[in-house]
């Protein structure tokens, strides 16, 4: 299992996925230069450009990509309705911007100098790409009636962003850390001990 760190949690990938973590930040204690995303598309000025966290490619044939953008709420103190139309516009964005910046890693070829993007950078061969969501919700405090309300608006979220991904020839799939079932079924997730 390849393990990766992000906010508060430890994500752990199957051995023989390719993974990148695609916005990641230069480590100088760790001697890590931040990722492709970083180093190359927001360096020099360049603004209103978002990444996915992660960029996974499963094995075999066809090829398959998944974007995987971890929001952890639970310290989250926004309203819900707002907060689900920020989460759509982020989804949105940040799945926009890692398409264009596999478009750029590609189009760099040889000169690419990210091994761990190289595999990713193939939007030519018209790979199925996967947008994931993992969203940490707050605890739902109240009423039965509250958590019915809430669940309605997770719901409606995930249509939403099912539907306009479905536009761009992208599927989609929504992960909570609190429930068993919607956890993706080849990763595992846990939380880090402060």
């Amino acid at each position: 299992m390849q393990t990766f760190r992000e906010k508060k949690l430890l994500f752990g990938f199957p051995d023989d996925w390719q993974i990148t973590h695609y916005d990641v930040n230069a480590n100088p204690a760790a001697n890590t230069p931040a990722g492709f995303y970083r180093r190359i598309l927001t360096s020099g000025g360049v603004k209103h450009v978002q990444a996915v966290d992660f960029i996974c490619r499963f094995p075999g044939v066809p090829t398959k990509l998944q974007f995987v953008e971890v929001k952890d709420d639970r310290l989250d103190a926004r309203a819900e309705g707002e907060r689900r139309n920020q989460l759509f516009e982020a989804v949105m964005s940040k799945s926009a911007s890692t398409l264009a910046g596999l478009i750029i890693a590609e189009r760099l070829g040889e000169h690419l100098d990210d091994e761990l993007l190289r595999p990713m950078a193939c939007l030519s061969e018209q790979p199925i790409i996967e947008v994931v969501l993992f969203w940490v919700e707050p605890p739902v405090v109240g009423s039965p009636l509250r958590r019915v309300v809430k669940k309605g608006g997770r719901t409606g979220l995930q249509q939403r962003l099912t539907s306009k991904l479905h536009q761009w020839g992208l599927r989609f799939s929504l992960y909570n850390l609190a429930d068993a079932d919607r956890l993706a079924p080849d990763w595992q997730v846990s939380e880090l001990q402060p």
